[in-house]
């Protein structure tokens, strides 16, 4: 572990990931870490949580975590600020893009199952409730296409596609997937067993920059707090990039600096030392 970053600008944002950084690996959510985040934001910063999660699958935290300003959600895909219920931003993949990219895929990955997540709610087929820890409550669809036809019918915006193959380890599914879709989607995992698809190059930090950009916030002002792939570009984009200990090899080779593991409350102990810098 290097010496981290060296004390810049004081920190106006903080964006953290949600699974394997703010919550411990049980899904609880530590009372240090719920304190200090709250502790951060009496001090007048932006904690932004940045999930891959969409918003019907993060309820339980957002419960727990008790923050209702900015939220980032389905990986940069959709932000909203939750105390006003409002939609700041949304990247919508265009239903005919979804179509192309499900038959592409289909061709490309004959064995693989399928899921969209949709501004409301998620279709998926059957195996999808193998890959994730929260299962929708929806029944499968047997045509995912039907589905998004009529998503599209009732004016229900695309998210993200996920496609998971559970013959495959996920770095090889990622890398087909990486193939297939080329330029026209932005592939990521997040440590389930799925990949997911987000339109255009859209990440976290693509919604992050937008935001800090709103807020009159520089990069340089921003602490990104991650543990997996899905939060590479938000650890790089920001003046301080935080892996986890128990964070992937190429989320830690990402960060300025490496901390404690989210079942130690590094988060919170990272925190705690960024509001003594500024006292």
């Amino acid at each position: 572990m290097d010496a981290g970053p060296s004390v810049g600008s004081p920190i106006r944002m903080i964006a953290t990931d949600i699974d394997g950084t703010m919550l411990r690996s049980d899904g609880s959510l530590s009372p240090r870490v719920k304190e200090a985040l709250g502790r951060a934001v009496e001090a007048g910063i932006h904690v932004v949580p940045a999930t891959g999660r969409p918003l019907m699958i993060a309820r339980d935290v957002i419960r727990q975590v008790e923050l209702d300003h900015f939220w980032v959600f389905a990986n940069g895909a959709v932000t909203r600020h939750l105390g006003r219920d409002e939609l700041i931003r949304g990247f919508w993949m265009d239903h005919h893009v979804a179509r192309d990219l499900l038959d592409l895929l289909r061709q490309r990955l004959p064995r693989a199952g399928f899921a969209l997540e949709l501004e409301h709610e998620v279709a998926f087929e059957v195996g999808f409730e193998r890959v994730v820890p929260i299962v929708p409550d929806q029944e499968p669809v047997d045509d995912l296409v039907a589905a998004l036809d009529e998503s599209a019918a009732h004016w229900q915006r695309v998210q993200k596609i996920l496609v998971y193959d559970l013959s495959l380890e996920i770095d090889e599914l990622f890398a087909r997937v990486s193939a297939a879709v080329g330029d026209r989607a932005a592939p990521s995992f997040s440590g389930l067993d799925f990949v997911e698809l987000a339109v255009g190059r859209v990440t976290k930090a693509t919604a992050l920059e937008l935001l800090a950009r709103d807020l009159g916030i520089e990069a340089d002002e921003v602490a990104s707090f991650g543990d997996n792939h899905n939060d590479l570009a938000m650890l790089r984009w920001a003046g301080r990039g935080y892996a986890m200990a128990n964070a992937t090899d190429d989320a830690r080779a990402m960060a300025d600096e490496v901390i404690g593991a989210n079942d130690d409350d590094g988060l919170a102990v990272k925190i705690e030392e960024l509001l003594a810098e500024d006292r």
